[in-house]
């Protein structure tokens, strides 16, 4: 591999100073409240196959390309396995999100999440695969209506709504068996 393919290409590079630089505002603003009194919830907005997600901000280490090796399949895997990461001297296990949420598999990742370590997900340091970022966006409070899957929606200013995923939700042995 030579030192050109391993070059992000500039659009995703623009991407991660944006979502760094949104995050960095979101998070100085933090306590603040909205105009109207109600505490927002900053997301980093996903398309996954067609689907609108939000994962929420807080919750995300890093946005990237999607790298990871494959690893067997072992017959205890949780779904949606599809390798791991080295990270920081860390091991990430790769999920894909759209198998995590009942669909088909992504063909061609287009972007991966690394999770913020999370005391109350078993699985230690967590990756989503995704079809791509969509930068970030802050809905007010919490999305009450629940999908099917038990995830809620929210409804964003310009009229899109987009499933709210919960790392932790996610992650329960509801929904991966661990």
């Amino acid at each position: 591999m030579t030192h050109a393919d391993m070059t992000p290409p500039a659009g995703r590079e623009a991407f991660a100073r944006r979502v760094l630089h949104e995050r960095a505002r979101i998070m100085a603003a933090r306590g603040q409240g909205q105009a109207d009194g109600t505490a927002g919830r900053p997301l980093v907005m996903l398309d996954l196959a067609g689907q609108a997600c939000g994962v929420d901000l807080h919750a995300v280490l890093r946005v990237t390309d999607p790298v990871w090796s494959d690893m067997p399949r072992r017959p205890d895997c949780p779904p949606g396995v599809r390798g791991v990461h080295g990270y920081q001297g860390d091991l990430y296990t790769v999920f894909d999100l759209s198998i995590l949420l009942g669909g088909a598999p992504l063909e061609q990742p287009g972007v991966m999440l690394l999770l913020r370590s999370v005391s109350s997900i078993p699985l230690g340091r967590i990756a989503l695969l995704a079809s791509a970022a969509l930068g970030t966006a802050e809905i007010a409070g919490t999305p009450t209506p629940l999908t099917p899957s038990g995830f809620p929606q929210a409804s964003l200013p310009d009229g899109r709504s987009l499933t709210v995923i919960d790392p932790a939700r996610l992650f329960s042995s509801r929904y991966v068996g661990v």
